[in-house]
């Protein structure tokens, strides 16, 4: 697998797509990874390539079988929707190619099997006339000169955020989609539009973009941008801890907000998920395997002895990274894993999403402390009355799911991070809360 799924194995692909094109290969570099043990693996190539004056770039997805069962699984719901269909990434649709001998594909973005109608989210004269209200041939293609379009994020199977640019004389307008598999899309689209009529009864705490509309085809969610950028990574900063109050603002209207949801997630299921993580960590890091595990077992032990907390609806991926800002404003983003849960679901998430994975001074640690800190009083400062009483569980949850997030990815180093996370999983169960 590594040797089909290698930036040599890529290259050589490319080319051969491109033959005779007159597109040439500028650079290739390798992105995103996923290691599912025992099933599959998956990782995304960005490829430059270039023709006279102009430039495009390329996402190659390689997604492999670890096992003769697995191929058999993936190779047919891939020829189910497009193998064997030409891949031609630069004029149509870059459908995937199977390599049944070393249990692989290739495909290119937009295609993907997940999202079928993908590419027409990224197709400039198809967009114009939905964002323009155009049917008429000649009048989308006319209204496609005035439309940019860019990729901003693409996970396979998972999810693409797409940015348009309107420009029709003036200042350009910018929106977003984001197109999700089945019904994803219009599920959020709901969450949001409710969200946003309860985040008015407290002005200023929360907020987030507006939503504009869902494209049922294409299962796209559009909403408007949103000025600023992320909230910098740099734990020292003055607005790494101005966002830490503003995300306890926000949590705050969340759980107040009575916006119900179809999706419940309670610590049994959680644990229960991670159960088949051991296993996969037996696979590929023994030492692992056992910190999880005992891990698991102290949750539990200290699960049965703490009363069930109060469920309420919670944002699902509270994350400081979630948060755009601009002019001391914090806007909230990515509600695709709206739910109820237990109040503390996402304070434990958020919490042990500040800790950096690769810290760079211990100045930085002091900071996240500082931060978590300002986050849990804040919070508790506007909901006085939250039952808590499962917070470390909560905690140390999500400190084993960032140690199941690097074992995935495999970066460099990945089995030094996962075993400090765990660590600070145990740590953080045996706390208290700060005062």
């Amino acid at each position: 697998m590594e040797a089909a799924t290698d930036q040599e194995s890529v290259a050589a692909f490319v080319d051969e797509t491109l033959a005779g094109t007159g597109w040439e290969v500028a650079s290739i570099s390798r992105g995103s990874n996923r290691l599912d043990p025992p099933n599959s693996y998956w990782s995304v190539f960005s490829i430059d390539i270039n023709k006279d004056e102009e430039e495009r770039n390329l996402q190659l997805v390689v997604k492999g079988a670890l096992n003769p069962e697995a191929w058999v699984k993936l190779s047919a719901r891939l020829e189910r929707h497009g193998a064997g269909n030409p891949s031609d990434p630069i004029n149509g649709v870059g459908y995937p190619r199977l390599f049944p001998e070393t249990q692989h594909a290739y495909w290119f973005y937009p295609y993907d099997p997940a999202m079928p109608n993908l590419p027409l989210a990224n197709d400039p004269i198809q967009m114009a006339g939905r964002l323009f209200g155009r049917d008429k041939a000649e009048d989308m293609v006319a209204a496609a000169r005035y439309l940019d379009i860019k990729r901003v994020r693409y996970l396979p199977e998972v999810g693409a955020i797409i940015r348009y640019t309107i420009d029709v004389g003036g200042a350009p307008a910018t929106i977003y989609g984001k197109v999700q598999p089945g019904r994803r899309g219009l599920r959020t689209f709901r969450i949001v539009e409710d969200l946003w009529r309860a985040s008015a009864k407290y002005p200023g705490y929360l907020n987030l973009p507006r939503p504009l509309g869902f494209d049922e085809e294409i299962g796209m969610l559009i909403e408007e941008g949103v000025r600023g950028k992320p909230v910098s990574a740099r734990r020292r900063s003055t607005q790494f801890m101005l966002m830490s109050e503003a995300a306890a603002d926000a949590l705050a209207v969340i759980h107040e907000s009575r916006v119900e949801t179809d999706e419940r997630i309670t610590i049994k299921a959680e644990l229960a998920r991670m159960n088949k993580v051991v296993d996969q960590f037996a696979y590929v890091f023994p030492d692992g395997h056992f910190l999880l595990r005992d891990l698991l077992i102290h949750m539990r032990e200290r699960l049965r002895k703490t009363e069930e907390e109060q469920y309420l609806p919670t944002h699902g991926d509270l994350k400081y990274d979630q948060f755009m800002f601009h002019n001391d404003h914090f806007t909230l983003l990515d509600f695709d894993y709206y739910a109820t849960a237990e109040t503390s679901y996402d304070l434990g998430k958020f919490c042990a999403y500040l800790v950096p994975s690769l810290p760079k001074d211990w100045r930085d640690s002091v900071a996240v402390e500082e931060a978590r800190a300002r986050f849990i009083h804040r919070y508790r400062e506007l909901r006085p009355n939250a039952t808590l009483q499962r917070f470390g569980i909560y905690e140390a949850l999500q400190f084993a799911l960032r140690a199941m997030a690097f074992m995935w990815s495999q970066t460099p180093g990945w089995q030094r991070i996962a075993e400090t996370y765990l660590v600070l999983g145990f740590e953080r169960l045996n706390s208290r809360l700060p005062d």
